[in-house]
């Protein structure tokens, strides 16, 4: 099943709703709430099929690490070039000054994920940025977070506490993927009720629904950071290294 959804991340990560509204409200809070600099050296950590790294490649020297040899392979296709197989614990960066520590969408799939938010303060240079986003509400569990293989979801206060634990200072934290929260988990709950969740990686949406959901996801862009969502399907902390 992981082979499979990394075949079709790659085929649709530049198209697809969630990737491209979740990866352009990341990249533009960065530049919003942080100080880094074009040309200084960030490391996405579980970079999958390189989707978000390509875009921060433009502005950033970016180190792409992932436990999967297919992600990276993926990662090859787009022209990414600093590509490292293994995972944060075991990562000996081969750049000294990394100024950012991106986990999108990662976290969640670790055990213990409070040892890898110690490795990425470790790992940073003081005064670097760690940027996390995770799914929101174990209540809102399903199929899909067993096809991903998600151990868990969060909400804002359990992640504030992980943040907190490393002596990370939060900049920002808040729930996103506001206005699509409510359809979602109506579709959910009518789902569970008829016992049919749907067993797709990625759940297929057709041409014209795609841009309806990618306008309305990306309208977030325009609201963040200047206020914080009170629910969200998904949870984006920003958090420095002091």
């Amino acid at each position: 099943m992981q082979e499979e959804v990394y075949r079709i991340n790659y085929e649709i990560e530049d198209s697809y709703w969630w990737f491209v509204a979740r990866n352009k409200i990341i990249l533009e809070l960065t530049l919003l709430l942080t100080d880094l600099k074009s040309g200084e050296t960030v490391l996405d950590v579980g970079c999958g099929t390189g989707g978000f790294s390509a875009m921060i490649s433009k502005k950033f020297n970016v180190i792409c690490l992932d436990n999967s040899s297919l992600a990276l392979d993926f990662c090859a296709r787009r022209g990414l070039k600093n590509l490292y197989l293994g995972t944060l614990e075991n990562f000996n960066p081969p750049e000294k000054d990394v100024r950012a520590v991106f986990l999108l969408d990662v976290i969640e799939h670790i055990e213990d994920d409070q040892s890898v938010l110690n490795k990425a303060y470790n790992l940073l240079c003081s005064g670097g940025w760690i940027v996390v986003t995770v799914p929101a509400y174990q209540w809102l569990w399903s199929r899909h977070d067993e096809i991903h293989m998600h151990k868990r979801r969060y909400t804002k206060l359990q992640l504030k506490k992980l943040l907190e634990g490393e002596k990370f200072q939060i900049r920002f934290i808040s729930y996103f993927n506001f206005f699509l929260f409510f359809p979602a988990v109506v579709k959910r709950l009518l789902v569970k009720r008829k016992n049919s969740e749907i067993v797709e990686p990625i759940e297929p949406v057709g041409e014209g629904l795609n841009e309806i959901f990618k306008k309305i996801f990306l309208f977030e862009k325009k609201l963040l950071p200047k206020l914080k969502f009170p629910f969200g399907l998904s949870i984006v902390g920003i958090a420095k290294k002091e």
